[in-house]
Protein backbone atom coordinates (compact mmCIF):
# COMPACT_ATOMS: atom_id res chain seq x y z
CA UNK A 1 0.00 0.00 0.00
CA UNK A 2 1.18 3.52 -0.47
CA UNK A 3 0.80 6.53 1.44
CA UNK A 4 -0.43 10.08 -0.01
CA UNK A 5 -0.10 12.69 2.92
CA UNK A 6 -1.61 15.89 1.85
CA UNK A 7 -2.55 19.56 2.91
CA UNK A 8 -4.70 22.17 1.84
CA UNK A 9 -4.18 26.07 1.73
CA UNK A 10 -7.54 27.91 1.74
CA UNK A 11 -9.32 31.10 0.92
CA UNK A 12 -12.61 32.53 2.70
CA UNK A 13 -15.59 32.38 0.34
CA UNK A 14 -16.75 36.29 0.13
CA UNK A 15 -19.37 37.09 2.25
CA UNK A 16 -21.77 38.36 -0.54
CA UNK A 17 -20.82 34.61 -2.41
CA UNK A 18 -22.44 32.16 0.36
CA UNK A 19 -25.17 31.37 2.27
CA UNK A 20 -25.99 30.59 6.24
CA UNK A 21 -26.46 26.81 4.77
CA UNK A 22 -23.14 26.28 3.16
CA UNK A 23 -20.94 23.19 4.03
CA UNK A 24 -18.16 24.73 4.22
CA UNK A 25 -16.77 29.12 4.20
CA UNK A 26 -13.41 28.71 2.46
CA UNK A 27 -12.17 27.26 -0.96
CA UNK A 28 -8.94 25.33 -1.42
CA UNK A 29 -6.16 27.57 -3.47
CA UNK A 30 -3.27 25.00 -3.27
CA UNK A 31 -3.31 21.11 -3.04
CA UNK A 32 0.04 20.16 -1.31
CA UNK A 33 1.04 16.24 -1.07
CA UNK A 34 3.77 13.60 -0.65
CA UNK A 35 3.61 10.00 -1.95
CA UNK A 36 5.41 7.18 0.30
CA UNK A 37 6.22 3.56 -0.57
CA UNK A 38 4.96 0.97 0.76
CA UNK A 39 8.19 1.06 3.63
CA UNK A 40 6.95 4.57 4.22
CA UNK A 41 10.08 6.63 1.94
CA UNK A 42 9.32 9.45 0.14
CA UNK A 43 9.16 8.79 -3.16
CA UNK A 44 7.24 11.61 -5.21
CA UNK A 45 5.93 15.05 -4.26
CA UNK A 46 2.99 17.13 -5.82
CA UNK A 47 2.23 20.67 -5.35
CA UNK A 48 -0.72 22.88 -7.69
CA UNK A 49 -2.64 26.09 -6.97
CA UNK A 50 -6.52 25.60 -7.65
CA UNK A 51 -8.08 28.72 -8.82
CA UNK A 52 -10.86 30.32 -6.25
CA UNK A 53 -14.37 31.18 -8.08
CA UNK A 54 -15.98 32.57 -4.98
CA UNK A 55 -13.21 35.48 -3.83
CA UNK A 56 -10.01 36.72 -4.95
CA UNK A 57 -7.50 36.31 -2.60
CA UNK A 58 -7.51 38.23 0.53
CA UNK A 59 -4.51 40.19 1.40
CA UNK A 60 -5.11 37.88 5.14
CA UNK A 61 -4.25 34.76 2.97
CA UNK A 62 -1.63 36.24 1.70
CA UNK A 63 0.13 37.46 4.51
CA UNK A 64 -0.30 34.36 6.10
CA UNK A 65 1.00 31.87 2.96
CA UNK A 66 2.43 34.08 1.18
CA UNK A 67 -0.13 33.37 -1.97
CA UNK A 68 -1.95 36.20 -4.04
CA UNK A 69 -4.34 36.48 -6.52
CA UNK A 70 -1.28 36.26 -9.73
CA UNK A 71 -0.36 32.77 -8.34
CA UNK A 72 -3.90 31.75 -8.79
CA UNK A 73 -5.25 33.68 -11.70
CA UNK A 74 -4.12 31.05 -14.40
CA UNK A 75 -4.87 27.57 -12.07
CA UNK A 76 -7.62 24.70 -12.64
CA UNK A 77 -10.68 25.33 -10.62
CA UNK A 78 -10.98 22.62 -8.11
CA UNK A 79 -12.98 20.19 -10.47
CA UNK A 80 -9.88 20.03 -12.78
CA UNK A 81 -7.44 20.33 -9.90
CA UNK A 82 -8.90 16.92 -7.93
CA UNK A 83 -8.66 15.19 -11.29
CA UNK A 84 -4.71 16.24 -11.69
CA UNK A 85 -4.81 14.72 -8.01
CA UNK A 86 -6.35 11.64 -8.71
CA UNK A 87 -4.33 10.63 -11.35
CA UNK A 88 -0.81 11.95 -9.27
CA UNK A 89 -1.75 9.70 -6.45
CA UNK A 90 -2.70 6.70 -9.05
CA UNK A 91 -4.64 3.61 -9.02
CA UNK A 92 -4.03 0.53 -6.38
CA UNK A 93 -4.14 0.30 -2.56
CA UNK A 94 -3.41 3.96 -1.33
CA UNK A 95 -4.09 4.99 2.12
CA UNK A 96 -4.50 9.35 2.54
CA UNK A 97 -3.59 11.32 5.55
CA UNK A 98 -3.75 14.63 6.66
CA UNK A 99 -2.95 16.41 10.15
CA UNK A 100 -6.42 16.42 12.19
CA UNK A 101 -9.93 16.57 10.03
CA UNK A 102 -9.86 19.74 8.85
CA UNK A 103 -8.75 18.76 5.30
CA UNK A 104 -11.07 16.07 4.79
CA UNK A 105 -13.97 18.17 6.17
CA UNK A 106 -13.36 20.72 4.09
CA UNK A 107 -12.68 18.87 0.75
CA UNK A 108 -16.13 16.69 1.46
CA UNK A 109 -17.86 20.40 2.12
CA UNK A 110 -16.70 21.97 -0.94
CA UNK A 111 -17.35 19.24 -3.13
CA UNK A 112 -20.70 19.34 -2.11
CA UNK A 113 -21.01 22.60 -2.30
CA UNK A 114 -19.74 22.60 -5.98
CA UNK A 115 -21.78 19.32 -6.67
CA UNK A 116 -18.02 17.95 -7.49
CA UNK A 117 -17.26 14.03 -8.15
CA UNK A 118 -15.19 12.86 -5.10
CA UNK A 119 -12.55 10.58 -6.85
CA UNK A 120 -12.22 7.04 -4.91
CA UNK A 121 -8.91 7.31 -3.17
CA UNK A 122 -10.15 10.06 -1.03
CA UNK A 123 -12.46 7.58 1.03
CA UNK A 124 -9.37 5.83 3.16
CA UNK A 125 -8.74 8.98 4.80
CA UNK A 126 -6.78 8.86 8.63
CA UNK A 127 -6.73 11.98 10.75
CA UNK A 128 -3.26 11.52 11.96
CA UNK A 129 -3.19 14.01 14.48
CA UNK A 130 -5.07 11.94 15.99
CA UNK A 131 -3.08 8.91 15.98
CA UNK A 132 -0.38 10.69 16.65
CA UNK A 133 -1.56 12.64 19.79
CA UNK A 134 -2.48 8.90 21.24
CA UNK A 135 0.99 7.84 20.85
CA UNK A 136 2.62 10.96 22.60
CA UNK A 137 0.55 10.41 25.59
CA UNK A 138 -1.96 13.69 25.36
CA UNK A 139 -5.73 13.59 25.75
CA UNK A 140 -7.90 13.52 22.59
CA UNK A 141 -9.00 16.95 23.00
CA UNK A 142 -5.57 18.15 22.76
CA UNK A 143 -4.80 19.70 19.69
CA UNK A 144 -1.65 19.05 19.05
CA UNK A 145 -0.02 21.50 16.64
CA UNK A 146 2.00 20.14 13.08
CA UNK A 147 4.49 22.56 14.50
CA UNK A 148 4.46 21.64 18.02
CA UNK A 149 4.61 17.83 16.99
CA UNK A 150 7.79 18.37 14.88
CA UNK A 151 9.37 20.28 18.32
CA UNK A 152 8.40 17.52 20.25
CA UNK A 153 10.69 15.44 18.33
CA UNK A 154 13.58 17.65 18.23
CA UNK A 155 13.23 18.57 14.95
CA UNK A 156 13.07 22.00 12.65
CA UNK A 157 10.53 22.49 10.49
CA UNK A 158 11.61 22.77 6.92
CA UNK A 159 10.14 24.94 4.16
CA UNK A 160 7.63 27.68 4.58
CA UNK A 161 5.08 27.12 7.42
CA UNK A 162 1.87 27.60 5.92
CA UNK A 163 2.27 26.66 2.16
CA UNK A 164 0.96 22.98 1.12
CA UNK A 165 3.55 20.78 0.38
CA UNK A 166 6.35 21.54 2.76
CA UNK A 167 3.49 21.02 5.46
CA UNK A 168 2.47 17.73 4.26
CA UNK A 169 6.26 16.79 3.89
CA UNK A 170 6.82 17.44 7.38
CA UNK A 171 3.93 15.86 9.12
CA UNK A 172 4.87 12.63 6.85
CA UNK A 173 8.24 12.82 8.39
CA UNK A 174 6.40 11.96 11.70
CA UNK A 175 4.83 9.20 9.84
CA UNK A 176 7.97 7.74 9.22
CA UNK A 177 9.15 8.45 12.45
CA UNK A 178 6.26 6.54 14.22
CA UNK A 179 7.36 3.50 12.03
CA UNK A 180 10.92 3.34 13.91
CA UNK A 181 9.27 2.25 17.54
CA UNK A 182 13.13 2.30 18.95
CA UNK A 183 13.44 5.87 17.15
CA UNK A 184 10.16 7.24 18.14
CA UNK A 185 10.33 6.33 21.31
CA UNK A 186 14.29 7.87 22.00
CA UNK A 187 12.85 11.04 20.13
CA UNK A 188 9.75 11.73 22.46
CA UNK A 189 11.60 11.12 25.65
CA UNK A 190 10.99 13.80 27.39
CA UNK A 191 7.07 14.48 26.18
CA UNK A 192 6.47 10.79 27.40
CA UNK A 193 7.91 11.77 31.00
CA UNK A 194 5.84 15.06 30.98
CA UNK A 195 2.57 13.23 30.01
CA UNK A 196 2.93 9.64 31.66
CA UNK A 197 1.06 8.02 31.50
CA UNK A 198 1.19 7.70 27.97
CA UNK A 199 -2.48 5.23 27.89
CA UNK A 200 -5.39 5.64 30.32
CA UNK A 201 -4.83 4.11 33.38
CA UNK A 202 -5.42 0.30 34.15
CA UNK A 203 -5.27 -0.88 30.31
CA UNK A 204 -1.64 -1.96 30.58
CA UNK A 205 -0.23 -0.90 27.63
CA UNK A 206 2.99 0.66 26.21
CA UNK A 207 4.07 2.55 23.98
CA UNK A 208 5.03 -0.42 21.83
CA UNK A 209 1.69 -1.89 22.45
CA UNK A 210 0.52 1.69 20.50
CA UNK A 211 2.50 1.33 18.25
CA UNK A 212 1.70 -1.66 17.03
CA UNK A 213 -1.75 -0.59 17.65
CA UNK A 214 -1.30 2.01 15.48
CA UNK A 215 0.14 0.38 12.28
CA UNK A 216 -2.26 -2.82 12.26
CA UNK A 217 -4.22 0.07 11.65
CA UNK A 218 -2.30 1.65 9.36
CA UNK A 219 -2.49 -1.36 7.08
CA UNK A 220 -5.59 -2.29 7.39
Amino acid sequence: MYHVFLDFEMNPIAAENRSPDDPVRHEIIEIGAVKLDPDYKLIDRYDKFVRPERNTITKKITALTGITQADVENAPVLADALEDFADWIGEGPVRVYSWSDSDRIQLFGECDLKELYIPDPFFRWMDFQRVYTRLVGLSRRSNLSLQNAIGSVEQNFEGRQHRAVDDAEMSASLLTLVKDKEAFAERTRIIQQVFKPATPSGTGSTLGDLLADAFSKLKE
